[in-house]
């Protein structure tokens, strides 16, 4: 079974739609289409997906549950984007540390602490 065969073909169609038409869309549109997109081409979509992620999680109220929780998705879409990939590196890092404060202002040290040894580590 292959990527393709997981998603359905009207769903990628739509977010290819939505990403190249010519109207503005929200970045909550735009986040749906990158998740779809990831599934059918990882390599191409996850970095754009990650990114969409850490930028949504700076534009939105402060939130540390809600924060926390969109930047783990950015930093497990890092996670999963090929080594090869030239913005893995950078946006990993930014998924992880963003992770780190919020799991700080959570009073959850240890699990901050598990992200700052991953931090370190060579990637």
């Amino acid at each position: 079974m292959n990527h393709r065969e997981n998603v359905g073909h009207d769903a990628v169609l739509r977010a290819r739609i939505l990403l190249l038409g010519s109207g503005t869309i929200t970045i909550h549109e735009q986040i749906d289409a990158y998740r779809v997109l990831a599934r059918v081409s990882p390599a191409v979509h996850l970095p754009r997906l990650a990114q969409a992620l850490l930028d949504y999680a700076t534009s939105v109220p402060r939130d540390p549950e809600t924060h926390l929780t969109v930047v783990t998705e950015a930093a497990e879409a890092a996670r999963r984007m090929d080594v090869a990939e030239p913005r893995r590196s950078k946006l990993l890092s930014a998924a992880l540390e963003a992770c780190r404060r919020e799991l700080l202002a959570l009073g959850r040290e240890e699990e901050a602490a598990v992200l700052g040894e991953e931090m370190t580590r060579p990637a």
